[in-house]
């Protein structure tokens, strides 16, 4: 009879010293978890912070010699309202838009070469938008091709001030600049009065950071 309870106890030994090693385990993997998910949220909301300097320095310098833009902070957006860039209809950027662009081309650059921004810049989408009234200048055939010739001229215009910009890329080694047009697919208010519709009208140059690395 001791030897059977010798035997238990050691059995029961055993089972508790596998208890105790999967218990160390299970702490050990959820530290290591948490620890990985700080350092991710940590890198997202860095990145963040980054994001809203960059927007901002890009509203001060254009707001300062009197270009009136908006930022979208939640969206990473600088917005550029077509009465700046364009005519009602035209993809031909006005002496006022060139004149936004001699200011922002420097100043994407200067951002972009700026060691503190180094590898946290994914891209930078120029985006063309419409109202939903149909195109009827004769030119395009529908908003959609509006919208992309818009986005097309203000790359185009900001490459000929700033030739350094089409060189640049992140830290892939992709390019950091890409044209999208949306005609009216995306408003950011009703298309129901002109106030309305001027508002839809616009270019957006969106800025999106590196997410966090997926570790190997």
């Amino acid at each position: 009879m001791v030897r059977e309870a010798e035997g238990g106890d050691s059995y029961n030994l055993s089972i508790s010293d596998l208890m105790s090693s999967l218990l160390m385990i299970f702490v050990l993997a959820l530290s290591y978890f948490m620890l990985s998910y700080s350092q991710k949220t940590a890198v997202l909301v860095e990145n963040e912070d980054k994001r809203l300097e960059i927007l901002t320095l890009l509203e001060e310098r254009l707001k300062n010699r009197g270009i009136e833009v908006k930022v979208v902070k939640d969206m990473g957006v600088l917005r550029l309202p077509e009465g700046i860039l364009f005519d009602p209809g035209e993809a031909t950027i006005k002496p006022s838009g060139l004149m936004a662009i001699t200011i922002l081309a420097p100043t994407l650059k200067e951002i972009l070469l700026n060691p503190n921004y180094k590898n946290s810049v994914e891209t930078i989408f120029i985006e063309g938008h419409t109202d939903s009234d149909p195109i009827s200048s004769g030119k395009f055939p529908s908003n959609w091709e509006l919208s992309a010739q818009r986005a097309i001229n203000t790359w185009q215009e900001l490459n000929r001030v700033e030739p350094d910009l089409n060189q640049l890329s992140n830290k892939n080694r992709q390019p950091f600049f890409s044209i999208s047009g949306y005609a009216d697919r995306r408003p950011v208010a009703p298309n129901d009065n002109p106030d309305n519709k001027r508002q839809n009208r616009r270019i957006d140059v969106r800025i999106t950071m590196i997410p966090p690395q997926k570790e190997k």
